[in-house]
């Protein structure tokens, strides 16, 4: 009976308890929070600015932060994008999209993101432009903004096209290739002075006719660049980034003359020397099988620098490149990489790579050749392959920057030659080095990417003719010269 009595006590004891815990939590949850009927609000900044941006493209979202530092919540009446659904902005307030918001609530010593973005309508202008608009805020009778504010610039636009006669691109507007551009066999497209190509995410521009870009001299270069003219969420600038398009593609049967190019932040580089592949593998085999020097690319290099590549700056694949005064540095595999065979001239270069922030150089070389297709059972190819460097600088942070496979059992005996260069080898004994300094070049500055050379450099007048009559910033050179793209002032 006692046991009884307890056991119906205790019952009603934890249902007593349960309903003194739900009124706690009802009387809880009635509950307002104190209002602060004065208070304005503070912002994380006063105006929000995008980069350049290209028109149509649109940008990259931005925030800021609508900050409540009172001890109490405060309520935002109204939060209105002034320019409203004409806008070229968009905003999203605290995770809602829209253009106007009423009764937004801030909790107290709390905050709100406010997200926007920017589409830039084209233009007549041909210069950059800005376009504003403004973010309004009434709390508690006062009214406050936020101004937004973007540049645009107008373009040349290429989505995925093809260019089948003849085309010049002058210096009006920037021209922008997204997937890619086709120059078609038999056509031609010449790059004048002062343009400037971007490059969307892994665009390309693939050559099977003739490509001809025509800088002038180092203020008047034509650059290759990644489309991103902003920074990323830690504020750092897109374009030290590598890897931001394909690259430059120069297929069998094709040519290129390139002066004064800066080319910059792709994955692959100047590509010389691929097959246009198909889905076939049996017919991709026909093809590469009918490689040889007549139909591979043929592309001279002169007065360009090629650098922050993610895989190579110069890529040959069993095809013909003659480079002279070109400077090509910090790449993620090799800053020169020619592979199965071809033939190659490079004379007064300057190749280096110490890596970066955003690319590593531990492995690689900065020069590698082979003479074969595959590594595991090397099928030499017939051709004689000849890679020759006159004058050159080949440098960088590992003990051995040059690597060469296959050449020496190649029956046709290839050339492969570094002539009076600075060059950085764990073999210099090597027959292959002729008249070479191993030791630093001493540049200016790795670190500010100056590769110009001290006035001490081991690489002074060591060259021999024949030689570029000036240097890549058009200073005449000394008989003999120096080795490297540039001469010493």
């Amino acid at each position: 009976m006692r046991q009884s009595v307890q056991n119906t006590f205790g019952k009603v004891a934890s249902y007593g308890m349960c309903l003194v815990l739900l009124s706690m939590c009802f009387f809880s949850s009635c509950k307002k929070d104190k209002i602060n009927t004065s208070a304005t609000l503070s912002f994380s900044t006063d105006t929000l600015t995008f980069d350049t941006l290209f028109s149509t493209l649109g940008s990259t979202t931005k925030s800021f932060v609508i900050r409540n530092n009172k001890k109490e919540a405060i309520v935002v009446s109204n939060i209105a994008l002034a320019g409203g659904t004409t806008s070229s902005y968009r905003i999203n307030v605290d995770g809602v999209s829209g253009t106007t918001f009423n009764d937004i609530k801030i909790p107290a010593k709390d905050s709100i993101y406010v997200f926007v973005e920017v589409t830039i309508n084209p233009n007549a202008a041909n210069l950059p432009f800005i376009v504003e608009d403004s973010i309004f805020f009434l709390t508690n009778g006062h009214h406050q903004q936020v101004q937004l504010q973007a540049y645009g610039q107008n373009a040349h636009f290429f989505n995925a096209d093809s260019i089948e006669n003849n085309a010049v691109w002058n210096d009006d507007l920037p021209y922008v290739i997204l997937n890619y551009l086709q120059i078609k066999p038999g056509a031609s497209l010449t790059i004048n002075a002062g343009c400037d190509v971007y490059f969307g995410g892994g665009a390309a521009m693939i050559v099977e006719g003739d490509l001809n870009i025509h800088g002038t001299d180092t203020s008047n270069m034509v650059t290759f660049r990644g489309v991103r003219l902003d920074k990323d969420v830690a504020d750092r600038l897109y374009d030290d980034f590598p890897g931001q398009y394909a690259g430059l593609f120069f297929l069998r049967g094709s040519s290129g003359t390139i002066e004064y190019l800066k080319m910059r932040n792709s994955l692959y580089g100047i590509n010389v020397g691929n097959i246009k592949s198909t889905e076939d593998a049996a017919q991709n085999l026909l093809l590469l099988q009918s490689m040889n020097l007549s139909n591979a690319p043929l592309v001279t290099i002169e007065n360009s620098k090629i650098y922050n590549h993610a895989f190579y700056g110069l890529f040959g694949f069993f095809g013909r490149i003659y480079a002279s005064n070109t400077l090509v540095y910090d790449c993620g595999k090799n800053v020169v990489g020619l592979y199965c065979g071809g033939d190659y001239e490079f004379l007064n270069c300057t190749f280096y790579n110490r890596g970066s922030a955003y690319i590593s150089h531990s492995k690689e070389p900065v020069f590698y050749v082979n003479n074969f297709f595959d590594a595991v059972t090397p099928t030499i190819l017939p051709d004689t392959t000849r890679a020759v460097f006159q004058n050159c600088i080949l440098y960088g942070t590992l003990e051995n920057e040059i690597v060469a496979q296959g050449i020496a059992s190649n029956p046709h005996l290839p050339a492969l030659g570094f002539l009076h260069s600075v060059v950085k080898t764990d073999v210099p004994t090597s027959s292959i080095f002729s008249s070479c300094v191993y030791t630093d070049p001493l540049f200016v500055d790795v670190f500010k990417s100056n590769y110009k050379l001290k006035s001490n450099s081991p690489a002074s007048n060591i060259g021999i003719p024949p030689y570029p009559t000036v240097d890549i910033d058009g200073f005449a050179r000394n008989n003999p010269p120096d080795a490297g793209a540039y001469e010493i002032q």
